[in-house]
C-alpha cells in the first residue's frame, strides 16, 4: 500500500504486486489505484497544455495578420509562445522516453523474477531464498531506476 500510494505509475504498481503474488488482474488493481489513491496524470496534463498552446499561437497568428497586435509586439509574444510550446513537446517525449525505459526494464525483470519463482515452487528448500532474492532484486532495481 506505501509503495502504491508514492508511485506514479500504475503499471510499476502492477509489476510490484506481481512480485508480492497479487492474484488479481490489471484491471482490479487498475480500479483499486484509482478508488484509493489519486494519481496526477502529468502526461495528459503536459499533452492538454501544449495544445492551448498551439492554439494559442494559431489565434495570435490569427491577430497578427488581420491588424488586431501590431506586428512587433505580436513576433515577439509569438516567439515567446513557439519557444514555450517547443519546451513542452521536449518535455513530453523525455517523459515518454523515461517511462518506455522503465517499463520495459520492469517488465522484463518482472517476467525473470516470475520464471525463477515457477521454476522452483515445488522444492521447498529454494521457495524461501528465491523470495527473498527475488524482493532483494526488486528493491535495487526500483532504487536504481528511481534515482536515475
Amino acid at each position: 500500500m506505501e509503495f502504491a500510494d508514492n508511485c506514479p505509475s500504475v503499471i510499476e504498481i502492477w509489476v510490484y504486486a506481481g512480485v508480492l503474488e497479487y492474484p488479481g488482474t490489471f484491471n482490479d488493481l487498475v480500479r483499486w489505484v484509482k478508488m484509493k489513491y489519486k494519481k496526477l496524470n502529468r502526461r495528459e496534463i503536459l499533452n492538454s497544455e501544449i495544445a492551448a498552446l498551439h492554439s494559442d499561437i494559431q489565434d495570435l497568428r490569427m491577430a497578427i495578420t488581420s491588424g488586431e497586435i501590431k506586428g512587433s509586439d505580436g513576433a515577439a509574444r509569438l516567439a515567446a509562445l513557439e519557444k514555450e510550446l517547443r519546451s513542452h513537446i521536449e518535455t513530453s517525449e523525455r517523459i515518454n522516453r523515461s517511462t518506455d525505459k522503465r517499463g520495459l526494464i520492469l517488465a522484463g525483470a518482472d517476467r525473470v523474477m516470475r520464471e525463477l519463482t515457477t521454476i522452483f515452487k515445488d522444492d521447498p528448500q529454494f521457495s524461501e531464498p528465491i523470495d527473498n532474492a527475488v524482493n532483494a532484486i526488486w528493491a535495487k532495481i526500483y532504487s536504481e531506476l528511481s534515482s536515475g
